[in-house]
């Protein structure tokens, strides 16, 4: 695992009172207005800058003339969330109204928005926080110019919205060539960055648009910053009270183990013994944002839900042609013959692979593997699903982050059979943690069929075969692997075609 040195300014035991608080805000941009933000060492304008606490891109500023704005970047506030009219050095002390823009565009005075004095934090969370800006700051991702240069790498199409799998390749470009450190390029990190950037955004879709960049940015670094004390801790991808207990101390945070089992609690909602990382950066964020939106930590809303984003933003008209396909067994069923009997026929999946592989170089990327499956199997097209084969598929090769000529069965397999129990595990997941009890594995093998011929010691023992640290859990990417060679033996097959 990489050594990666993370600073943080240890403050003084008594908090400081410099921070401010802003409140009251319901409607647009209250998600970005509201909540504590922390005094930082920069000076704007010879006056001083507040950062928002949680993990966003926002700054409390002076402009220099007559206004304190809130804004996702350090400039001239001419596009902002919110202002008021003032001229002091603190916003906490103004005497002017805070204007916001409503949802339809016009600006006018809120009288319930107030910016009131707080306690500054010595949370080692918050200070991890506050560290990021520095660290953006020193690889020209804060400046316009900076994240021009990036977006224009990105978004290679130029129709000013990148996927999941631009965003991956961007990244492993970067580390590769030395430009980012090694330390950003996690899969984890990467899915909960980009699922926080796609909530946030006032599009509501599954794109990453170029307004969001320094938003995606921020939660890059974000989430790999966490990822890597979870990982450093939990070398299993679970974490128990005594591994957060040493992860913890190794933040210079010390706890008896009486206020490290309180502490996990918050985080083990469901009372298992062990926590993901998805309810790691959940615990944090309710560490430094206590008052936070608590759906902010929700899942995605399922594509059945997509109409009601579009039309919050196109009207009705927006879908007055579109409805939503729901998946059904019959259709995993039909494509999973389809792909069995491209398999076996050499030709077919040779003419698959010329279809992926277009400039011929026998390796395929992420970026590569989205546009195979938008455009040739609609079914699979789920990103959490697409991440995982695709992790999988790499996990099980040469350890690059390309898909080789040789592995392209293996992939296949991953693509169909992970998209499908993604889709049943949702129906079996009763706490939907993205763990599978003993329960809840029987009822998953009993939806798939698998366990027509298997008593129910064949069962049990086949769990405890897959549940290799004995924790009574089994992961959702660790039954796939499990399943995919189960179901589909011949993804274990080289292709040579």
């Amino acid at each position: 695992k990489p050594n990666i040195n993370i600073n943080i300014n240890i403050m003084a035991t008594q908090p400081l009172t410099t921070a401010v608080k802003m409140d009251g805000r319901k409607g647009r941009h209250e998600q970005f207005i509201n909540g504590p933000y922390e005094p930082t060492e920069t000076m704007h304008n010879n006056r001083p800058v507040w950062v928002a606490r949680s993990a966003q891109a926002c700054y409390l500023f002076h402009t220099g003339k007559t206004r304190w704005v809130i804004s996702k970047r350090l400039d001239d506030g001419s596009r902002c969330y919110a202002y008021t009219e003032d001229t002091g050095n603190n916003p906490a002390q103004g005497k002017g109204q805070w204007v916001c823009c409503d949802s339809d565009g016009q600006w006018r005075i809120d009288p319930n928005v107030h910016c009131v004095p707080a306690l500054a934090s010595n949370d080692k969370f918050v200070q991890l926080r506050l560290s990021l800006d520095e660290e953006l700051a020193k690889y020209g991702l804060t400046t316009k110019d900076g994240l021009r240069q990036i977006w224009k790498t990105l978004d290679v199409n130029g129709n000013n919205i990148v996927s999941l799998a631009e965003i991956d390749k961007l990244i492993v470009e970067m580390v590769r060539g030395g430009q980012w450190p090694a330390w950003l390029n996690n899969k984890p990190a990467l899915m909960r960055a980009y699922k926080k950037t796609t909530m946030r955004g006032d599009n509501g879709d599954d794109w990453v648009h170029k307004g969001e960049l320094a938003d995606l940015m921020l939660n890059i670094f974000w989430f790999n910053k966490l990822f890597q004390i979870f990982n450093e801790a939990a070398g299993d991808r679970r974490l128990d009270v005594n591994e957060f207990q040493q992860g913890i101390a190794a933040l210079g945070l010390q706890l008896s183990p009486q206020e490290a089992q309180q502490e996990f609690r918050k985080m083990d909602t469901n009372g298992g013994g062990q926590v993901l990382f998805v309810e790691f950066c959940a615990y944090v964020r309710n560490r430094i944002c206590p008052d936070h939106d608590k759906s902010f930590d929700a899942d995605f809303v399922s594509g059945e839900m997509c109409h009601k984003v579009i039309r919050k933003s196109h009207g009705n008209r927006g879908t007055h042609t579109h409805y939503v396909d729901k998946k059904a067994l019959v259709d995993f069923n039909n494509l999973e013959a389809k792909i069995k009997t491209i398999m076996a026929d050499n030709g077919k999946l040779r003419d698959l692979w010329h279809q992926i592989d277009f400039n011929g170089n026998n390796i395929v990327s992420l970026a590569e593997i989205d546009k195979l499956v938008v455009e040739s199997f609609p079914l699979l097209n789920h990103k959490p699903a697409l991440m995982r084969a695709y992790k999988a598929t790499i996990k099980d090769g040469n350890g690059d982050d390309w898909v080789q000529k040789h592995e392209f069965k293996s992939l296949l397999g991953n693509l169909f059979y992970f998209n499908k129990l993604f889709w049943l595990f949702e129906e079996v997941d009763g706490d939907l943690d993205r763990r599978m009890t003993m329960g809840e594995f029987q009822k998953l093998m009993t939806f798939t069929g698998a366990s027509q011929n298997m008593s129910a010691a064949d069962l049990r023992n086949t769990f405890q075969s897959i549940d290799k640290n004995h924790g009574g859990y089994i992961l959702f990417d660790e039954f796939c692997a499990y399943f995919t060679t189960k179901a589909c033996p011949e993804c274990l097959q080289a292709f040579t075609g």
